[in-house]
């Protein structure tokens, strides 16, 4: 298995969930390489502090193109149940992210970013039983379309704010996740449109997904 489990345990803040936590972890990698070749990487699972905790007790991110971080707030008393339900839903996403940037893809601009989140949210459902991602839980109900009209001006621009359009940083220009709600639904259509799945679509350009869309 080319990517390595790797959980930071110095604080001892695992202890009561370590054997659930490696388990899981080794069975996520397992589930996802029947979908993408897993690359050569560290996967490094750690109790988060204070400033990276979140709605749903865990957070991802690819550090480098060598590190995959997934961060858990170890504090919650439902950290058994956050590990069994998100851990795999997010170590699938963020490995998408390194799967697509290995491949050579560009992603630069806010269409660019756009669409691989778009495309890691999707390869999310494959592990959750083809549901939306938890991500979603506040704006689903939103009109996709309306947001991607909002964000047009700047989808070739490579000087974007991501806090705004990806973290809500000011709700009052885009709600929390706006971006990666456009992408998820950009995806979608595509897939309805053209067939394939995140899997097979993990190196397509992001221009060759919006180029045929109204």
């Amino acid at each position: 298995m080319s990517t390595k489990i790797n959980i930071l345990n110095a604080s001892e803040k695992f202890n009561h969930v370590l054997e659930v936590l490696e388990s899981c972890a080794a069975d996520a990698l397992s589930e996802i390489q029947n979908y993408l070749e897993l690359p050569n990487l560290d996967l490094v699972i750690s109790p988060c502090s204070d400033e990276y905790k979140t709605k749903s007790g865990i957070m991802g991110c690819v550090t480098t193109p060598y590190v995959i971080d997934i961060m858990l707030d170890a504090d919650r008393k439902d950290l058994v149940e956050v590990i069994n339900v998100e851990l795999t839903d997010i170590i699938a996403h963020e490995i998408h992210h390194a799967v697509r940037a290995s491949s050579g893809v560009e992603c630069k601009t806010l269409l660019q970013n756009i669409v691989a989140e778009g495309l890691a949210c999707h390869f999310e459902t494959k592990f959750n039983g083809n549901k939306l991602p938890s991500l979603f839980d506040d704006i689903q109900n939103q009109d996709w379309m309306l947001l991607y009209e909002q964000m047009r001006p700047e989808l070739n621009s490579a000087e974007f704010s991501y806090p705004v359009y990806f973290g809500g940083e000011d709700e009052s220009k885009l709600p929390n996740h706006a971006a990666y709600w456009v992408g998820f639904n950009l995806v979608s259509q595509y897939i309805n449109m053209h067939g394939g799945c995140a899997a097979s679509l993990a190196s397509i350009p992001a221009e060759q997904v919006v180029e045929k869309q109204a």
